[in-house]
Formats: structure tokens, C-alpha cells, sequence
């Protein structure tokens, strides 16, 4: 296969590395907004520099977007009306409106659209969700999502990036529909600029806290950070009737105990997100070649993005008005 990956900033120059190695991969087309990163990045790989967007998706047989979000809607109808399948990580836009009319044009033209959300490529995410689903839990009463960057993202990126909600609890918010198979029903979220004061003239936060419930009773509460200089740290606990599991528990969680026997943990911390869903980043991207081919069905549709972007606008609505906001009122 050809493949044309579109921005190769620090996400997309992972994914473009990961993209090299995988079998089936017979070319591989770089282009970004930085020519010169661009090119430089395609001669370590031994890939191809396509100067312009058009040069990239030439010929190719996929492409894959990871440019700035306010760029994802315009390069995804780009390569649709090419015909091209398409990897594009998340959000696909940072409002409503524009995301619906990707959705529309995905099923106007027939095309293939597997959005980014790495979580649900995760082994341990995938275990909770088996057995969730198998019953193995009884009766789910709750559950609780932990999402902590270690060190907050530039002050240029923070602005641009739609807020806590919409950029990084937003993989919450998928996890939560994809693991319970459940839509939220309503949502109250705060949150806080401590140590971030700059995050105010955004209307964003650098700390919040958000209550859901689905509409099949469980209640859920997700906390989101900016700053946790312990280490990367996204976990999950999930409480049923039978049993309570974990995710992301393990030796690397950033995390001490105060208890004498307690389990020693940080061995090292997990220090970015590379790292802790390596595994995962790999196999979303070896799932979308096979998808891409005809292989392999949609892992995360347009409409699963879409969702995970109305519960964010939700929450985003829920701290500004400082209420409770179902999210049938973000239509």
C-alpha cells in the first residue's frame, strides 16, 4: 500500500514511524504545514517529502490526518472525494455543526473514515469491556476515569485546542459509550485554572471534574489534568454488583501509597502518552490498513466521534452555566 500521512508534528511523527515499520507498507508520502520538518522526517524514514496535499494523496491508497484539528474536516472531504479511506485522529472538528457534515458526507459518498481514539485498541480497555459485557460484573453501578498529563501542553496548543473537555477528556467520553455500550444522559462538569491562570482568557481549565449518568443508571465520574509532574496517569475503575476491576493499575502507575505493605508503583512512571498506549497507537494503525483494504470493519466510525464530541460540548456548556446539561440539549 501507498500512504499519504498528512501533519508530522509529535503525534504524527510517531504515527509516521509506526506507519514505516508495518508490513504491507510499500511507500510512505510526508507532508506537513513545515516543509522543511517534513523533509527531514521523510529522509530519516526513507519515505517520500510531498511538497503539497495534492502531491500527497496522488496515487496513494489511504491517507492518514494528524494536523490540527481545525484542519481535520476540510483534508477528510479532501481525500473522500478522492476516494481515499481515511485514519484521522480525533476530534474531527471543534464544533458540531462541522462534524455532522463530515458525518453526511461519509455517507454520501460511501467512504471509509476510522477516527483516533487509541483507547479502544488498549488490551487492559479491552479486557474491562469484555467483561463488562460478558456480565462477569453483575449489575455496573459506577465507575471512575483518572486522565492526567504529566506536563501541560504549550500555552499555543492549549488555546487552539477546544479545551480540557473537548481535547482531552474527550477520549473519556468515548471510552465511556465504547465500554458499557450506553449514551450518556446527562452531565455536570467544573473546573479549575489553578497554578494556569493564563487558561482563563480561553475559558479553559487546567483541572476539572465531571458527574455523568448513562441511561442505564450508572453514574460516572471523570476527573481530567493538565499537570502531574508523577508521571502520565490514565486509569479506570469500574464498580459492579460482583466485582470491581481496574485499568491502568500496574507498576508504572504514577501513584505512592502510604501504606506500609502497599505495592510499590513508578517503577518508572509512564512519562508520556507514547509511551503508556504504545501497543495501542500500533495496533489502531495496523487495524486501519486492514480496514482500509476491505479486511477488517470500522474500529471508530465518524458517528462515534461525533458522540464523543456532543458529551464534550455537553460538559463545556455544563461548566460555563454552571448546571446540569443533558446532552440531547447539544443538538
Amino acid at each position: 500500500m501507498k500512504i499519504a500521512i498528512l501533519g508530522v508534528g509529535r503525534l504524527g511523527a510517531f504515527h509516521a514511524k509506526v506507519l514505516r515499520a508495518l508490513p504491507g507498507v510499500d511507500e510512505l508520502r510526508i507532508n506537513d504545514a513545515d516543509s522543511a520538518r517534513a523533509a527531514s522526517l521523510a529522509k530519516e524514514l526513507g519515505a517520500k517529502h510531498a511538497a503539497t496535499i495534492d502531491d500527497a494523496f496522488s496515487g496513494v491508497d489511504a491517507a492518514v490526518i494528524v494536523t490540527p484539528t481545525g484542519t481535520h474536516a476540510d483534508l477528510i472531504r479532501r481525500a473522500l472525494d478522492k476516494g481515499l479511506p481515511v485514519f484521522c485522529e480525533k476530534p474531527i472538528a471543534l464544533d458540531l455543526e462541522s462534524t455532522k457534515r463530515i458525518v453526511d458526507h461519509v455517507e454520501k459518498t460511501k467512504g471509509r473514515v476510522q477516527i483516533g481514539f487509541q483507547r479502544r485498541f488498549d488490551s487492559g480497555f479491552q479486557e474491562a469491556r469484555r467483561r463488562v459485557g460478558a456480565g462477569e460484573l453483575g449489575t455496573v453501578y459506577s465507575f471512575h476515569m483518572t486522565s492526567r498529563d504529566a506536563l501541560p501542553p504549550p500555552d499555543a496548543y492549549a488555546e487552539t485546542s477546544g479545551g480540557q473537555f473537548v481535547d482531552q477528556l474527550i477520549h473519556d467520553f468515548d471510552v465511556t459509550r465504547w465500554m458499557f455500550g450506553d449514551e450518556v444522559d446527562d452531565i455536570y462538569a467544573t473546573g479549575s485554572t489553578l497554578g494556569f491562570p493564563q487558561y482563563a482568557k480561553w475559558g479553559d481549565v487546567a483541572t476539572s471534574g465531571a458527574v455523568l449518568k448513562l441511561r442505564g443508571g450508572a453514574v460516572g465520574l471523570l476527573q481530567a489534568a493538565r499537570h502531574n509532574e508523577a508521571g502520565y496517569d490514565i486509569r479506570v475503575e469500574v464498580y459492579g454488583a460482583k466485582d470491581t476491576i481496574a485499568v491502568g493499575l500496574d507498576p508504572r502507575t504514577p501513584m505512592t501509597s502510604v501504606e506500609r505493605d502497599g505495592p510499590k508503583m513508578k517503577n518508572p512512571a509512564y512519562p508520556t502518552f507514547f509511551v503508556r498506549f504504545d501497543a495501542a497507537y500500533r495496533a489502531e494503525l495496523a487495524h486501519f490498513l486492514r480496514f482500509a483494504r476491505g479486511e477488517a470493519e470500522n474500529a471508530c466510525t465518524v458517528s462515534d466521534g461525533m458522540e464523543a464530541l456532543r458529551i464534550a460540548l455537553a460538559a463545556r456548556r455544563s461548566l460555563q452555566e454552571h448546571r446540569p446539561v443533558a446532552v440531547k440539549e447539544i443538538a
